[in-house]
């Protein structure tokens, strides 16, 4: 089973981040994403208005993408909505992966090792990244087989 620290991360929207941090961590001012907050196109997460803002970690993310798109050179308007809808498909991404991933298996800083849900009663998946070459490779092993990283890596 998948630790319940990694699933809750997978599931989880109540992590916060301050204003100040998010405006460090993305490179854009504070004073651009009250504009964004302003005009609707981001959230912040406030007690009452004396309290600095908090953004959840979908909204980071948001705030990451539209900047993406606007060093791109598309409007704040278009890159706001090309940021919704590449969130739409990053929720549904995390919905399967928080439903079907069994195991993380990290080896030698170099793979890990993904064990997705068994297909049928008699097969699981694995997918391996190859830190080294940014290759992935896919393995069906049998579902009541235990995971022997070093088997699973030979070719």
């Amino acid at each position: 089973m998948v630790g319940a620290s990694l699933k809750q991360l997978l599931e989880n929207d109540h992590l916060l981040v301050g204003i100040s941090e998010l405006s460090e961590i993305v490179g854009v001012s504070p004073r651009q994403l009250r504009y964004w907050e302003q005009k609707g196109f981001i959230q912040s997460v406030t007690a009452d208005a004396n309290c600095s803002r908090k953004y959840r970690l979908p909204t980071v993310v948001k705030v990451e993408i539209i900047k993406k798109f606007l060093d791109e050179g598309y409007t704040l308007t278009k890159a706001a909505e090309k940021a919704q809808e590449r969130l739409n498909k990053m929720h549904h991404v995390r919905k399967v992966f928080s439903k079907s991933i069994k195991d993380i298996q990290l080896i030698d800083e170099r793979y890990t090792l993904l064990l997705i849900g068994d297909f049928n009663d008699l097969e699981q998946l694995c997918i391996i990244h190859d830190e080294e070459t940014d290759e992935l490779s896919y393995k069906i092993l049998p579902a009541d087989e235990t995971i022997d990283p070093k088997k699973v890596l030979e070719k």
